[in-house]
């Protein structure tokens, strides 16, 4: 197959599938990147010579059209400055969730040594990319899903940091040392199921269900158990940091701001102005 031919097959493809011209286009460029290339150095190709290693690239495009998300199908993503193996045993990193540690890591001091747990690590992206940040922190990464704490653990091999990861369960009641944590940071489930059919497919097909959604009875019940662990767990004058859905931000805040422990509850939006993240400071 020539370049010319490769590169009209591609658009055709993707467009057939249902996607939109310009993340075709945003697709294009980053299998260009993938393979060595760039949009430009491609275009500028002799149109008319064989494409190096058609089969390859015709299987991506495949995997591309079935909607498979480009971060599974180049086994990596990159998150505050680190590069992290990702796949389906955890969700993807969100540019959101860089955010929240953006203004985690704005929030605490460079050079105090503080201990730092993420409830639900996933990948590990928080908790890698707060030790990364902070060498001198106590890092922890925790989750129920031994799959996701297995790819959390490869990440911490790839980046050479050094987390203490569990296989937890926020279901569970709270145990181990109590008002020891500095900083408790969680990216919980918490869409509700009903919304499922509304999700891109390249989420709902391929991401975990256990790390997308709440019990069908209660879209709070996460947040409900973090707010029974963080106050076992973290110290006076810690701080819990939270991302959430934007539709229930202010349901999330209300938990801790009705609650007698808590204090400087705040709801703070994302770089799209939705209401994404809450911050609590323990009593």
């Amino acid at each position: 197959m020539t370049r010319s031919d490769f590169h009209a097959h591609f658009h055709s493809t993707l467009e057939a599938a249902g996607i939109p011209l310009e993340e075709v286009r945003a697709l294009w460029a980053r299998w260009t990147e993938w393979a060595g290339e760039s949009r430009l150095g491609y275009a500028l190709r002799d149109p008319h010579d064989t494409v190096p290693e058609v089969v390859r690239h015709l299987e991506v495009l495949r995997r591309l059209a079935a909607l498979e998300p480009w971060a599974h199908i180049a086994g990596v993503v990159d998150f505050a400055g680190l590069q992290l193996g990702i796949d389906r045993r955890a969700l993807i990193p969100r540019p959101e969730t860089e955010e929240l540690l953006g203004f985690l890591l704005a929030k605490h001091p460079e050079n105090a040594p503080l201990r730092a747990l993420d409830w639900c690590t996933g990948s590990g992206c928080l908790a890698l990319g707060m030790k990364h940040a902070r060498p001198a922190w106590d890092v922890a990464g925790w989750d129920a899903s031994a799959d996701a704490l297995a790819l959390a653990r490869s990440n911490g091999h790839r980046t050479g940091l050094d987390i203490a990861w569990s296989e937890m369960s926020l279901t569970d009641a709270p145990s181990g040392s109590s008002h020891s944590w500095d900083i408790m940071v969680s990216n919980p489930p918490y869409i509700h199921p009903d919304e499922s059919e509304g999700l891109d497919a390249s989420v709902r097909d391929y991401e975990p269900a256990m790390a997308l959604f709440s019990p069908m009875e209660d879209v709070l019940f996460f947040y409900r158990r973090i707010a029974v662990w963080a106050d076992y767990q973290l110290r006076s004058g810690g701080v819990l940091w939270l991302e959430c859905h934007a539709n229930h931000a202010a349901a999330t805040s209300q938990l801790f701001a009705d609650a007698s422990r808590w204090s400087h509850v705040q709801i703070h939006r994302d770089f799209c102005a939705k209401e994404r993240f809450v911050t609590a400071q323990k009593l």
